[in-house]
């Protein structure tokens, strides 16, 4: 088992530095080009990365049975990315990337309402122990603030998309439903580009360009790790891009987090991982990642 976790934890240990990478990126182009702009081109240039694999289906790999499904699965994570990168920008880092990977707390309730989950009672006790840690990192002044409230509304969208893609386990593979979403994402962003577009500058371009690629790649990543290993017992190690976001923070920006912080941030991914140790069907662990942005 060990030989079987350890390849696996080197990849998310990639993936996480990947994803921080991408949210150091869109923390600095985002104030120029706008919420928009920066998930449109973040969606568009994911799609443009899977259309290698998408040719090699075709027409009788891409139908489906499940619209339905793939429309609240797809719905709720471009809701969860839009403010995901509407946080980023407002808020440090490292607290914005931890609003958006409390999904987890969310989850076991989610999935009780839809999936007829039983939650745990060991899972029941953890969740209010997240909460408590994500009041001690916003603080009750802070907490009550649009980008902190919509940055912790992209974690709870986020768990909806998480559960979606539970529900269809078994019944979608995992290209499919990232095709649909990439698809969909891209679409409905782009009916907001008349309002939002800026012309973006050279570096802009690169900006862009480097989300997408950061993005499709830790996720590429993430996928094999999950193959490698169960993601109830690798899991935890995707809260490192809290971590390395802290780092980008701290070094490009000057964001310090204060002790209360830190405790806060060791309570929430205690608990998060807790709850990510929920059992899931055997076709699952390799989808999770798709619901990550």
């Amino acid at each position: 088992m060990i030989n079987r976790i350890h390849p696996a934890a080197l990849l998310i240990l990639g993936s996480s530095f990947l994803f921080a990478s991408m949210g150091a990126l869109i923390k600095m182009v985002s104030p120029d080009l706008g919420n928009p702009m920066v998930v449109f081109f973040r969606n568009a240039f994911g799609l443009l990365a899977l259309t290698p694999w998408v040719w090699r289906l075709r027409t009788e790999g891409l139908r489906s049975d499940h619209l339905g499904l793939h429309l609240i699965r797809d719905g709720t994570g471009l809701a969860a990315m839009v403010c995901f990168f509407y946080a980023i920008p407002r808020l440090d880092l490292a607290n914005a990337m931890l609003l958006n990977y409390s999904a987890p707390l969310f989850i076991p309730f989610i999935a009780w309402i839809w999936l007829k989950e039983r939650i745990a009672p060991t899972v029941a006790l953890a969740v209010p122990v997240g909460f408590m840690g994500l009041l001690m990192i916003l603080k009750p002044t802070v907490a009550m603030t649009p980008p902190a409230l919509i940055g912790l509304l992209s974690g709870f969208l986020a768990a909806i998309a998480m559960v979606g893609i539970r529900r269809m386990a078994g019944v979608e593979p995992p290209l499919r439903t990232v095709f649909y979403f990439s698809l969909f994402s891209t679409l409905v962003s782009g009916l907001a580009l008349p309002w939002g577009w800026q012309t973006p500058r050279g570096w802009h371009w690169l900006a862009l360009l480097g989300i997408g690629g950061l993005a499709a790649a830790a996720q590429m990543l993430l996928t094999m790790a999950y193959n490698r290993a169960p993601a109830a017992q690798t899991g935890v190690y995707t809260y490192l891009a809290v971590a390395f976001g802290g780092i980008y923070g701290w070094a490009l920006w000057g964001e310090r987090p204060d002790a209360w912080s830190l405790l806060g941030m060791g309570l929430v991914i205690a608990a998060a991982a807790w709850t990510s140790r929920l059992p899931y069907p055997i076709s699952a662990p390799p989808q999770r990642e798709l619901a990550r942005h």
